[in-house]
């Protein structure tokens, strides 16, 4: 195999490279990556960064925000891409993310090089809860005219490209018609399934409590606490969950940032407003708040969870669902994309309305009394998450990526 030079840009890097960027260094490939963070990054390749943009004067319009940050990166980066030029790399091929604008001037310095891009999402109003939240019955012109700055910045993005990857289906579905040709290509990121096992034995320190799967225990995990991913409807079944079993505890992760729908409307963070309006509902002795937590304890997070609850509007499929399954947990989830994509209902989880809090108490008590179910639902979602396994789905992108240079 010949070595190829690759290089790999993403702000965040190595954001949803995190798997791929070894396993192209494993295959002999040369690597450099672009990002704007000063974080270390793990990894034998070399790592250029870029100075974030300032940001426009308080009260500056998001259309204006977003377009001058993406011309800033994108000059930002190519004035790298022409430092490394002069230098005398030129790479084979150029995989990026197209959410900041990084692209948009790499033609400038390197016309001919072949571009593989992960867009993810068109972004649509249903995307944030328009339609669908109870709260957001109908999308105003201008919230609307909000989505058409960042998907401008993907289609002058994919004008440039030679193709484009895309994690699921669903998200595939919300591209324009003409983007959804042979250019694109199905291809999740992958999970590691030999990490993310069944344990029995797995044990996670809460406090001064060791929970192991002898406690039942339900857990909730997103990046951040907000409504998009049904944490309002999540905390209102908890008093009557509570209620009907006094032994079960509540594990759950994330942040309080305003999160991919937007923060509460009254600015105010949702965990509080949720906590405010049950307040004298629950046990907090039982409810265990751990905001982010390192991946392996979230690893045995999910292998001492009972039932694990994993909510969301129409929008892009979170991994911890499917490192979830991949540890055999019992799942309770949404109806409707991203999650029935990977569960069918009764088969490898229970999928409920996301806004019926009522019906996702009753479900969480009927999981909990009936291990023998519980069990077949385990079995069942970790064999389905095999088929996001890392081994597969860096083979196939792996794969692709060749057949574009």
């Amino acid at each position: 195999m010949i070595s190829l030079k690759i290089l790999l840009i993403h702000q965040n890097f190595p954001g949803q490279f995190r798997q791929l960027a070894p396993f192209l260094y494993n295959q002999g490939h040369e690597i450099i990556s672009i990002c704007s963070h000063k974080r270390p990054v793990i990894g034998k390749f070399r790592v250029l960064r870029y100075e974030v943009p300032e940001k426009l004067p308080e009260g500056s319009p998001h259309s204006s925000q977003l377009s001058h940050e993406a011309f800033i990166r994108a000059s930002n980066v190519a004035k790298i891409c022409s430092q490394l030029k002069a230098e005398g790399w030129y790479p084979d091929l150029i995989c990026a993310h197209t959410g900041w604008g990084e692209t948009l001037a790499i033609k400038e310095v390197w016309e001919n090089v072949p571009q593989i891009l992960w867009p993810e999402l068109w972004l649509r109003p249903e995307h944030a809860g328009w339609g669908l939240d109870p709260t957001k019955l109908r999308p105003s012109l201008e919230q609307q005219l909000e989505h058409v700055p960042r998907n401008t910045l993907t289609r002058a993005a994919l004008s440039q490209a030679n193709g484009w990857v895309v994690p699921t289906k669903h998200q595939a579905q919300s591209f324009p018609k003409e983007f959804q040709d042979e250019r694109m290509q199905v291809i999740h990121e992958g999970i590691d399934t030999s990490l993310a096992v069944p344990d029995s034995s797995a044990t996670l320190k809460v406090g001064d409590i060791n929970i192991t799967q002898e406690i039942p225990t339900i857990t909730f995990v997103n990046r951040n606490l907000e409504r998009l991913r049904g944490f309002d409807t999540f905390m209102r079944a908890l008093p009557e969950i509570q209620m009907r079993n006094k032994k079960v505890r509540v594990l759950i992760v994330g942040d309080n940032e305003g999160g991919y729908g937007g923060g509460h409307p009254s600015g105010r963070i949702l965990k509080d407003v949720m906590l405010e309006e049950m307040a004298g509902k629950l046990d907090l002795n039982r409810i265990h708040f751990l905001g982010r937590i390192p991946h392996h304890l979230l690893i045995n997070l999910f292998q001492i969870s009972t039932v694990h609850v994993y909510l969301s509007y129409p929008f892009v499929l979170g991994w911890s669902l499917l490192e979830a399954m991949s540890c055999g947990c019992s799942i309770i989830g949404s109806q409707g994309m991203p999650v029935s994509e990977a569960i069918e209902n009764n088969v490898q989880g229970i999928l409920i309305p996301i806004n019926d809090y009522n019906q996702l108490s009753n479900s969480i008590i009927d999981l909990l009394g009936k291990p023998t179910l519980c069990s077949q639902l385990s079995v069942n979602a970790r064999k389905k998450s095999l088929e996001w396994g890392q081994s597969l789905t860096l083979d196939k992108l792996y794969k692709y990526l060749l057949s574009v240079i």
